[in-house]
This record gives C-alpha cells, sequence and structure tokens, in this order.
C-alpha cells in the first residue's frame, strides 16, 4: 500500500479537530465546575486528538524526519492514545458503583472516588507507558516512514511485537471496560437524554474498540507470515477509530450541552420569581448584569436573592394561606415536592398581595414552605415555585384563604 494516505491525512485532522474542540469545551466547564470527570475528559480528549494529528501520514513523517528517529510518530500515536484509555478507565471506574470488602449486605454500593480511581489506573497505565517507551527505544528500525503500514511491517520483529502487543492491552482493557460500564448504568439511568448521550458513548467505545480487534487481527496474520488482512489495520481499523471517536465525542459533549442549556432555562424560569420576591426587599439584589457564560454563577446567586426576599416576606406571609395549600395539595394526592412548591408559591403570592394592601395576616407563618430545602435540591424547588406562581392552583388556594 502507498504510504501517502492523502484521504487518511483528511480524516485524521477531522477527527483530530473535532476532539481539539471537546478538550477545550471540557476544560472550560472544568474551570468553572472543577468536577473532576470533566478535567478526565478534557485531558483524554486532548490526548486523542494529538494521536489522531500525530498519525495524519503528512505530520507523521514530519516528525520522523524532523526528530532523525525513523517511525518515532508511532510511539507519540500510542502514548497518547495510552494516556486517553487510561483517562477512560478512571471514568469507568468513577462512574461504576462497587461494594467495599466490609459492607452489610442490603446497602447501596458506593460510588469510587477519584482519588481510589487514580491510584487503581495511573500505576499500571503509567508502567505499560515506561515498557512501550523501552521497547520502541531499543527496536533498532530501519530508515523509512511506514506511517499506515507499521503493525504490519515490523510485526516479526519480536521488540515490536512486545510494543504492539502492550499497547493493545492497555487499549482494550480501558475501551471495554468502559462499555461494560455504559451497558450497567444504562439499566439505573431514567433520564432520558442522559441515556442518549450514555449510549452513544457505548456505540462509540465499541467502534473504537473494533480497531483494537482489527489490529491485533492483521498484526497475528503478519507474526505469521501472512500479509492478507493487513486491510484491517491500514483501513477497517482506522475507519473504525475514526466513526467512533467522533460518535464518542458526541456521546460525552451531548450529556454537557444538554445541562447547559437546562441551567440557561432554570435562570429565566427563576427570573420570574426574583423579579416578584426582591419587591419586598430591593436591597438585597446584587446590581451586575448576568453573563451567557455564567449560569450557574447567576442562577445561584439569583436563589440566595430569592430566599432573602422570602424571609424579607415573612411578616406578610398568611399561615392560612399555607395551611388551604397544605389541605387543597393533600386532597389532589400531590407529592412532596408538589406540595412545597404550591405552598411556597400561594405564600409568595399571598404576601405581596398583603404587602401592597398594607394589612399584615393575623396569623403570620411560622415557618415559610420550602425554607428546609436541602441545598442540592434548591434550585430545582425554586424553580418548581417559579413555574408555580401564576397556577390557577394557587389562585384557588387564595380565594379559600380568603373565606
Amino acid at each position: 500500500m502507498s504510504e501517502g494516505g492523502g484521504l487518511h491525512t483528511v480524516g485524521y485532522f477531522t477527527v483530530g479537530a473535532v476532539t481539539y474542540g471537546l478538550a477545550a469545551y471540557k476544560a472550560r466547564a472544568w474551570a468553572a465546575e472543577r468536577i473532576p470527570s470533566l478535567l478526565l475528559m478534557a485531558i483524554g480528549a486532548l490526548a486523542v486528538g494529538t494521536g489522531f494529528i500525530a498519525a495524519a501520514p503528512a505530520v507523521y513523517r514530519w516528525i520522523g524526519e524532523t526528530a532523525g528517529v525513523s517511525n518515532l510518530a508511532t510511539l507519540v500515536v500510542y502514548t497518547a492514545v495510552t494516556v486517553c484509555c487510561g483517562c477512560i478507565l478512571t471514568l469507568a471506574l468513577l462512574w461504576s458503583p462497587r461494594r467495599s470488602a466490609g459492607a452489610e449486605v442490603g446497602r447501596p454500593p458506593t460510588e469510587t472516588g477519584m482519588r481510589d480511581a487514580l491510584g487503581r489506573v495511573a500505576p499500571y497505565y503509567g508502567a505499560a507507558t515506561a515498557v512501550m517507551v523501552g521497547l520502541f527505544l531499543s527496536a533498532d528500525l530501519p530508515p523509512g516512514e511506514k506511517p499506515l503500514t507499521f503493525d504490519t511491517a515490523f510485526a516479526d520483529r519480536p521488540v515490536v511485537l512486545a510494543f504492539l502487543m502492550v499497547y493493545q492491552a492497555a487499549y482494550g482493557w480501558a475501551i471495554w471496560s468502559m462499555v461494560y460500564v455504559c451497558h450497567r448504568r444504562l439499566k439505573d439511568i431514567p433520564d432520558p437524554v442522559l441515556r442518549v448521550s450514555l449510549r452513544r458513548l457505548a456505540i462509540g467505545c465499541v467502534c473504537v474498540g473494533g480497531y483494537g480487534v482489527c489490529k491485533v487481527l492483521a498484526v497475528s496474520g503478519a507474526v505469521l507470515g501472512s500479509h492478507a488482512l493487513d486491510v484491517l489495520s491500514t483501513d477497517a481499523g482506522p475507519a473504525l477509530s475514526s466513526i467512533g471517536g467522533v460518535i464518542m465525542a458526541t456521546g460525552w459533549a451531548g450529556a454537557a450541552l444538554r445541562a447547559r442549556r437546562q441551567r440557561r432555562r432554570d435562570f429565566l424560569a427563576l427570573e420570574t420569581l426574583w423579579t416578584t420576591v426582591t419587591q419586598a426587599d430591593p436591597g438585597v439584589v446584587l446590581h451586575s448584569p448576568p453573563s451567557g457564560a455564567a449560569w450557574d454563577f447567576h442562577t445561584l446567586r439569583r436563589a440566595h436573592e430569592i430566599r432573602d426576599g422570602q424571609l424579607a416576606l415573612r411578616p406578610w406571609t398568611s399561615q392560612t394561606v399555607v395551611d388551604a395549600a397544605r389541605r387543597l395539595t393533600d386532597d389532589h394526592g400531590l407529592e412532596a415536592p408538589e406540595r412545597d412548591a404550591l405552598a411556597a408559591a400561594a405564600g409568595i403570592k399571598g404576601a405581596l398581595e398583603a404587602l401592597r394592601s398594607g394589612r399584615p395576616p393575623l396569623r403570620p407563618c411560622a415557618r415559610l414552605p420550602g425554607i428546609d430545602v436541602p441545598p442540592q435540591a434548591e434550585r430545582r424547588h425554586l424553580v418548581a415555585v417559579a413555574r408555580r406562581l401564576d397556577s390557577p392552583l394557587v389562585d384557588r388556594i387564595l380565594a379559600e384563604a380568603r373565606k
């Protein structure tokens, strides 16, 4: 096969550009939220993007000729991919609940922590990388760059074969572990959007795993003296890795984009509630314009200001209205989060009416509904309150309280 590889260059540059874009997106998300899995995704995407760019035949030859080391780009590509695989395996451990040895029967499994996951992955992948570097540098390869046929051209050399097998072992362990974890997690995730993202990630991993299978088959054939399967290494495998890489990127990005859209919707939903409750005490508002790049920060700030506004409305919030809300929501058989949201919405609306009329309630509310919602559920609660502020059921609650 010709080592020109014009089509391979275009394909590898395209996939490299996609994964570099994903790396930038995840790095930006990590800088804002400091979630370990986001950093792992950013590093993994950056590494695999570097691997694809370095594997492009034009770049491959430039690396070898510039460094003066024959086929050095193979080491660059396989090391970069091994780093990505280490990140993938760490993610797989983070996403895979496990039961500790001393856990009681019936107790739910615990999540693996970042430090524990890295401790279980880094030594092995660090050792694999060191072994790969040592084997490659001791292979004493002849001059001549082989960007497309390196694996099958040198598979009959024991040192190169050992190098390739270490790489494929690290590669396969990570990719198929992620496929297994995705398959398990799909059974437990009710969110349809997150399920789609996870399914894409699993499909992408299967395609990328197919690259490893193709490489192993082609190398095995070359070791036995047959090059009939070389096309698996030069064409089928790279095609599967490129397709799988793009699918994995959409899986990694899908949930993040959905979360970003949800944060924006939450912010916009809270605007009405924020405008309403801060009428009681405009001093609780921190005057700075919202930025589209910081929805989380501004939504959190809005939530704090809404809570301060609710507390300012406490003397005007009627216990009668809250009691009427409890009765009516119980009659409708609503769940606790819905009951709290409707009671809070009715309490706020009734308090504002009392404030405008200048007549405080005879029985001020002793404890504001929803005020003791745990921090992790506060945004969801306040968004529910905002969406029920103009509900006909809230108007019914207020009408019953006036009787």
